[in-house]
């Protein structure tokens, strides 16, 4: 966030002023193609003149920078910033392992616009921790040990989190694959609700794994210690097609699920699951901020979901709307 002062000196008054901001459209060519932006300028309140704010020039680059990357798909300042981020490595090893010139990643963050091919290949890395691998192996010469070995680290990291050998790790990818933000808070309702919706809408358990009733609501141990690392944070992971590995109907309800309450954040889901029977009959007798690992099994997610839905009619966008309605959280 900008900040500007408060006055600026009016050329017209010869003093001191106030002033307001005011946008016109503006148009520019860079790397042979025209770019339209809006462009923000600042004007006297007193007498109507233009003036001089420091910063604001500056903060129009950066908005024009941002325009054009985005309007003709090149990599962004912040994204380079993100992989250096992800793989926990500075701007000359990166170069270094890309197959790049030394400084070339530091004059990309410098604002030099990189080639297409180019800003192609830094959108894969970041995209893709497998093409960052390849990368490594072919270029392991080109960068010391130190820089290596931390590289190696966040890729083996990321092979962890990307794994999928269960029906529940293959589902959280596929909810984390999603155009919602999932922290590891929300991911265990979101399990828990499409668990849930599994067994009322198309009678089957699609799950085997613990779900437990911790402090915070329903929790499936194994992904949230799968997950544990990012915190509070939403989870990231690479972007994988998971639609063959699950079926077409418990697809429809995974999605069914996420529209309706992946919208929600972490703290809100965890709210409903408190108001719900399962987590609360699971809990019971255990304080505020007890450790609590008593199981949630699937016989109260059917019993208590099958009232629910007898009332409410599950199947319908509007029956879960007003059933969440009637849980008094929001």
């Amino acid at each position: 966030m900008y900040k500007y002062p408060e006055k600026v000196l009016c050329a017209k008054c010869r003093s001191l002023q106030s002033y307001d901001f005011h946008t016109e459209r503006s148009t520019r060519v860079w790397n042979g193609i025209r770019c339209d932006f809006n462009k923000r300028y600042a004007v006297c309140r007193k007498c109507g003149e233009r003036v001089t704010v420091p910063g604001l020039e500056d903060h129009n680059e950066e908005e024009f920078d941002v325009r054009f990357r985005t309007e003709n798909d090149y990599i962004l300042i912040e994204e380079i910033k993100d992989i250096m981020c992800k793989y926990d490595v500075e701007k000359r090893p990166l170069s270094r392992v890309l197959g790049l010139g030394e400084h070339t990643i530091e004059n990309y963050l410098n604002g030099q616009l990189p080639n297409k091919r180019y800003s192609d290949m830094l959108k894969r890395v970041l995209a893709s921790y497998t093409y960052m691998r390849n990368a490594l192996e072919e270029n392991r010469d080109r960068i010391n040990d130190h820089a290596a070995d931390k590289i190696k680290h966040k890729l083996d990291f990321y092979d962890a989190v990307n794994s999928h050998n269960s029906p529940i790790e293959t589902v959280a990818l596929y909810v984390l694959n999603s155009r919602y933000e999932i922290t590891n808070m929300s991911l265990q309702k979101l399990l828990y609700y499409i668990e849930a919706f599994c067994q009322i809408l198309l009678d089957i358990r699609i799950f085997s794994s613990r779900c437990e009733a911790w402090t915070y609501g329903p929790v499936y141990p194994e992904i949230y210690d799968k997950f544990k690392a990012f915190g509070r944070e939403q989870i990231c992971v690479d972007k994988i097609d998971l639609t063959n590995e699950i079926g077409e109907d418990c697809r429809k309800v995974i999605d069914y699920v996420l529209s309706l309450f992946g919208i929600y954040n972490g703290v809100t889901l965890k709210d409903l699951s408190h108001a719900e029977d399962p987590w609360k009959n699971a809990h019971e007798g255990y304080g505020n901020r007890e450790r609590c690992e008593e199981v949630i099994t699937h016989q109260a997610i059917t019993d208590y979901f099958t009232k629910v839905n007898k009332k409410f009619d599950l199947r319908t966008e509007s029956g879960v709307k007003e059933y969440i309605s009637s849980l008094g959280v929001i």
